[in-house]
């Protein structure tokens, strides 16, 4: 089965389709909860009684959740990536609708800290379940369409806040939003299968690891070098999309004079630049490579991001603004190089161990360093313009240690790279 799906005619099958759209109403709320992180921070510091710093402390806790999804995320290893990614779609509904309850900064803290959680969970596994169902010819496309469907919810905070500040429950009428994938958990469990290459490898008989034997196979000689690599990648990703995305709101609110409606007016320019992001992103991967789209991406966010904090002018930071949204399509590229450099049996392990438990000390350390640095500074502005720097470090890294991964067949227990 896994092997003719490798062999099959380009184009995507209904049910591709199907299961792209399904996936792609999950995939919508890692850029919503993002772009939600974002947008409540100034309304959060202001109802909480909690200054830059202390948000900075806040988010970093929060971040420490995505740490912690490695947990969960390995568990699709042992057992499925079906039955993982529907409980952590479920957890995070829950968590959202609990976070509307919460009455002070330390209790809101904690519950987003685990609903992040099972949000990086749901987001991991449904990449996962996309490259390893999809055929190697047009796996970085299907990425991309997922991420381009799901870019959708990037926008939805920044469109919405205006009305959800006239509403009873003001900015935390944004949290019930995130109840929103139980709307598509019935539709998981009738239509959602599991994949070939899972059901392959379990078929084959291939042992259900410990965390030491999954760390032994990632340091072993053949995957040491990936596994370093992917990780390093990771982590830039992850600080980098802190410095270009987390403390906007409270940057235009608080020192360039912005309202919410401001926000409103440019979020639906922001939602159309991110489908056309992760669209091209999909598509750039297939035509020239990863490797080569991965530098694409990290270059062009470096340059917009300093231009965003340097800039005055409100049409300078709004086109910035606008553009950064196409490039959160790098985290599909990050998604997909690392479902394609490691074996079947270890793959959802490496994604955990790479991402969440290496790389998401970026999200983890990025906010206390902001923080503390706007405190020295008086400026988030002049804070976040340095830290921007952080993207163009990616750059040498896929240069000489990420090997290309286009025509990485994954219906095979090893990568042919």
């Amino acid at each position: 089965m896994a092997a003719a799906a490798e062999s099959e005619p380009a184009g995507l099958k209904a049910s591709h389709l199907g299961l792209i759209a399904m996936l792609a109403f999950v995939v919508m709320f890692e850029g919503f909860d993002i772009s939600l992180t974002n947008v409540v921070l100034p309304f959060a510091g202001k109802a909480y009684g909690v200054d830059a710093e202390g948000l900075g402390r806040s988010l970093s806790v929060i971040g420490l959740g995505a740490i912690a999804a490695w947990f969960l995320i390995r568990l699709s290893d042992r057992f499925g990536r079906r039955p993982i990614l529907m409980v952590s779609a479920a957890a995070f509904s829950v968590g959202s609708l609990v976070t509307i309850l919460m009455p002070t900064i330390e209790s809101y803290t904690i519950v987003q800290a685990l609903t992040r959680i099972a949000l990086v969970s749901q987001i991991a596994t449904a990449y996962l379940i996309v490259s390893e169902t999809l055929p190697a010819h047009m796996r970085g496309r299907a990425n991309g369409l997922l991420g381009a469907c799901g870019s959708f919810g990037a926008a939805l905070p920044a469109l919405f806040l205006r009305a959800a500040l006239d509403t009873t429950l003001s900015w935390r009428a944004l949290f019930l939003v995130g109840a929103a994938p139980l709307l598509i958990l019935p539709l998981l469990w009738i239509f959602l299968k599991e994949t070939p290459a899972f059901q392959a490898n379990r078929t084959s008989g291939a042992p259900r690891m410990s965390v030491l034997a999954e760390l032994r196979t990632l340091l072993a000689p053949g995957l040491r070098g990936r596994f370093a690599t992917m990780s390093a990648l990771w982590f830039i990703a992850n600080f980098s999309a802190v410095v270009s995305t987390f403390f906007f709101t409270f940057y235009v609110l608080n020192e360039r004079g912005w309202t919410a409606l401001d926000l409103a007016l440019i979020s639906p320019f922001g939602l159309v630049s991110a489908f056309l992001g992760y669209l091209g992103v999909g598509f750039l991967m297939d035509l020239i490579g990863r490797r080569a789209t991965a530098i694409l991406f990290f270059i062009a966010n470096g340059i917009l991001v300093m231009t965003c904090y340097a800039a005055t002018d409100w049409y300078v930071i709004a086109a910035c603004f606008v553009a950064i949204q196409a490039m959160l399509g790098v985290w599909t590229v990050c998604f997909t190089i690392n479902s394609e450099l490691f074996p079947t049996h270890v793959r959802a392990a490496a994604n955990g161990w790479c991402h969440n438990l290496v790389g998401r000390w970026g999200m983890v350390g990025a906010p206390l360093l902001i923080g503390w640095l706007s405190k020295q500074t008086g400026s988030i502005a002049d804070t976040c313009f340095w830290l921007g720097l952080s993207c163009f470090t990616a750059v040498p890294l896929i240069l000489f240690a990420l090997p290309e991964t286009r025509a990485a067949n994954l219906a095979t227990r090893e990568s042919h790279l």
